[in-house]
């Protein structure tokens, strides 16, 4: 019965040992799959944002983040002795930043970060937030650091006005395209665009009817670029048109939901 009993325990310690060491397998192996899916996600998702990189701006990326790209090739000819160097293309980039990822000198947050701060892409492309709603927001902090941050000096007419605003955007945000009288359609010009979708629309007016002209032109402009702001001057020294301003201002915001910077300063006359 000892021995019996011996051969029973050591049997059934085997069984459980050879159990015990399948289920290690077992595990092993689900987790290098799990490893494996993860590992190709992440390509997929690193590859996709990359897709939206042109060639410039990998290049301002890397040297960035790593003051240093892919180099041109040098190719002699043996007959002539010609030297020529040919420029990396799409593929040597995209395998020198792999490389990089790989040895994680770079990561896919600065990757992901760049790309949000150069407008490559948008919060959407990671179905963070709408497209709508993202530049709303970006439009509020561009329309907030003018009023905050821009005071005229004297000024002559809305054409000096406009080049000292775009004196301080072009200062306040230098990754921005900014541009000044943009012809839209037909003899209409747009004072200022930001990114192609932002317009400002600037106005020193010297009567009422100013005001009502500008309502007329940002409702025009709305239909083109729904995020438009009016900028108007006021003349501190005069003050005959406050009111009025105040009036406006409402009506822009009640009746096409624009708003509206008013400033303060004085005119020079010349």
């Amino acid at each position: 019965m000892g021995w019996k009993k011996l051969l029973g325990d050591i049997k059934e310690k085997s069984e459980k040992f050879v159990e015990e060491k399948k289920k290690e397998r077992n595990l092993r192996r689900i987790e290098q799959q799990e490893q494996a899916e993860q590992r190709a996600e992440y390509e997929n998702t690193v590859n996709k944002l990359l897709d939206k990189f042109e060639i410039p701006d990998l290049d301002e990326f890397l040297m960035k983040y790593l003051n240093n790209k892919p180099e041109p090739k040098i190719e002699k000819d043996p007959d002539i002795g010609k030297i020529t160097k040919i420029r990396p293309g799409r593929r040597e980039y995209l395998d020198f930043v792999w490389s990089n990822f790989n040895e994680k000198d770079i990561t896919y947050d600065q990757l992901k970060n760049f790309a949000l701060k150069k407008k490559i892409i948008t919060p959407s492309f990671f179905g963070n937030e709408s497209d709508d709603t993202y530049e709303k927001s970006d439009f509020e902090s561009i329309i907030n650091a003018i009023r905050v941050g821009f005071e005229p000096e004297k000024i002559t007419d809305e054409e000096h006005l406009e080049a000292q605003l775009m004196i301080f955007l072009k200062a306040k945000f230098p990754d921005r395209k900014i541009r000044r009288q943009v012809t839209i359609q037909g003899n209409d010009r747009l004072d200022i665009l930001i990114d192609d979708k932002y317009a400002f629309e600037l106005k020193v007016p010297k009567q009422r009817t100013d005001l009502r002209n500008l309502g007329a032109q940002l409702e025009e402009y709305k239909e083109m670029y729904p995020n438009v702001c009016g900028l108007i001057f006021e003349d501190i020294n005069e003050g005959n048109l406050s009111q009025d301003i105040m009036d406006y201002v409402d009506k822009y915001k009640k009746n096409y939901g624009i708003s509206t910077i008013v400033l303060g300063g004085t005119k020079r006359y010349s």
